[in-house]
This record gives C-alpha cells, structure tokens and sequence, in this order.
C-alpha cells in the first residue's frame, strides 16, 4: 500500500528546520469512491448533489461542515474518529481548540437527524471522539 503526505516544513532565521505532518492519504482507493452515494437504513447522502436525505426528506444541512462531517463520518462506518481528526478533515487546517467546534457541528446534525427520526447515526465514544453507525430498524 502507498501512502501520499503532505508534511509542511518549516525554517526559522536560526536555520532550525521542523517538519509538522498536515495530512496522510491511501493511494489504493479510487478518486471515484468519494462519488459513491452512501445508503444506510433510511439514510441516503449524496456526495454528488450535497445531499442527505431520510426515506425521501432533505435534511437541511449546512454544506461546508454539517455536511462534510457527516460525509467524513459515515464514509467508513465504525471506525472511531478523534475530534482532531475531524477537523483536519472537514476545517481543512490545524487543530487548535477543536473541542467545541466539532462537538456543535455533531449536535446541529444530530439535531436535524431526530427531526426526521429517532435513530442516532452518530454516537459519541467517551474520551476518544465519534463514529458512524448503521442503525435498522425503527
């Protein structure tokens, strides 16, 4: 498996070079994966039309990071995801003070899932960050 980094270094007027490691990158998944409309029960989002849906109703979320986060999330099912992590991703730039941020995106968009359902897709993994999860049934 390759692997592509973005690494930004960094020379300070002394000369000290330092090197921060900003984003890695499987080289195995297509460029077309992130086209693939995501399906759960009941839940359909839709990377081409920025769009989710629940059985047919649009969730009215904002596009640059409600929606983005949720793709992020459920992108791979499961897989616990830090708040650092999340950011990265989504914010697209260096995690600060990522707490508060990702913890109000996560609830505007558990807050627009219940109003369409009782399911809770996104659960919180105490000390550690989110995961997606397929939720059948009703």
């Amino acid at each position: 498996m390759e692997q592509i980094e973005i690494i930004l270094r960094t020379t300070a007027s002394s000369g000290k070079v330092t090197e921060q490691l900003l984003a890695k990158f499987d080289t195995e998944k297509p460029a077309t994966e992130s086209d693939k409309i995501l399906q759960y029960s009941g839940l359909c989002i839709d990377p081409v039309q920025h769009q989710v849906s629940y059985q047919g109703s649009v969730l009215p979320l904002t596009e640059t990071y409600e929606f983005q986060t949720l793709v992020y999330l459920a992108s791979q099912p499961n897989r616990v995801f830090t708040k650092e992590q999340i950011y990265r991703a989504v914010w697209k730039e260096e995690p600060v003070d990522v707490s508060s941020a990702v913890f109000c995106v996560i609830a505007n968009i558990r807050q627009k899932v219940r109003k369409v359902t009782k399911k809770e897709y996104i659960q919180t993994v105490w000390g550690v960050g989110y995961k997606f999860v397929d939720v059948p049934g009703e």
